[in-house]
């Protein structure tokens, strides 16, 4: 007998076609998020949650990729780990390659090109995570940090988060444009030739 996974995805947000949701446990889009190309949506061990106007960039890993034995150096797979799954709160802007295995990654959190987040580790609010950089399984950021270069941290005072969300929203919308320019063009190559 298969299991077929609950999937919540309302009619504003997108997930590209070619976009590879995978597993069994619930799978819940906020609205207008857009999932780009590629991104691999992996539900197998643990449920994903995503707010409303986040973007997944192309080639990304959510979820928990792999089960591991208690005890681990991850962490091991502790219940309300597996429970809660991977939850990425409204505005997250999540940049390609990106690897994200923790619990939770918070309101217009900016993740970068190939950022790994360990297992289980959460990600406060107004982060940003600069390209190549990692968070540790289980570890926890507090809101407002900024890591970069060789993991090394600081606190943004700049007071931006209002900014952000028109960021994240502005990049939803100029997804949503760009599809749809694409739709038409590949239509108007069909009927003319």
């Amino acid at each position: 007998m298969s299991t077929k996974r609950s999937t919540t995805i309302p009619s504003t947000s997108t997930i590209h076609p070619l976009a590879i949701p995978t597993g069994t446990y619930p799978l819940t889009i906020g609205e207008n998020t857009y999932i780009q190309v590629r991104a691999h949506l992996n539900t197998t061990h643990a449920p994903i949650t995503i707010g409303q106007g986040c973007v997944i960039s192309e080639y990304t890993q959510i979820g928990i990729q792999q089960k591991d034995n208690p005890g681990n150096e991850n962490g091991g797979d502790r219940v309300s780990e597996l429970l809660e799954g991977v939850v990425i709160e409204d505005h997250v802007v999540i940049e390609a390659k990106a690897v994200i295995e923790g619990r939770r990654i918070g309101e217009g959190t900016i993740i970068e090109c190939g950022v790994k987040i360990g297992r289980g580790a959460v990600v406060g609010k107004y982060c940003k995570i600069s390209p190549l950089c990692s968070v540790a399984p289980i570890e926890v950021i507090p809101d407002y940090t900024v890591i970069y270069g060789f993991n090394e941290r600081r606190i943004d005072r700049s007071g931006t988060e209002a900014l952000r969300v028109r960021t994240a929203e502005a990049h939803v919308e100029v997804l949503k444009k760009a599809e749809m320019a694409t739709r038409a063009a590949q239509s108007a190559k069909r009927a003319g030739g």
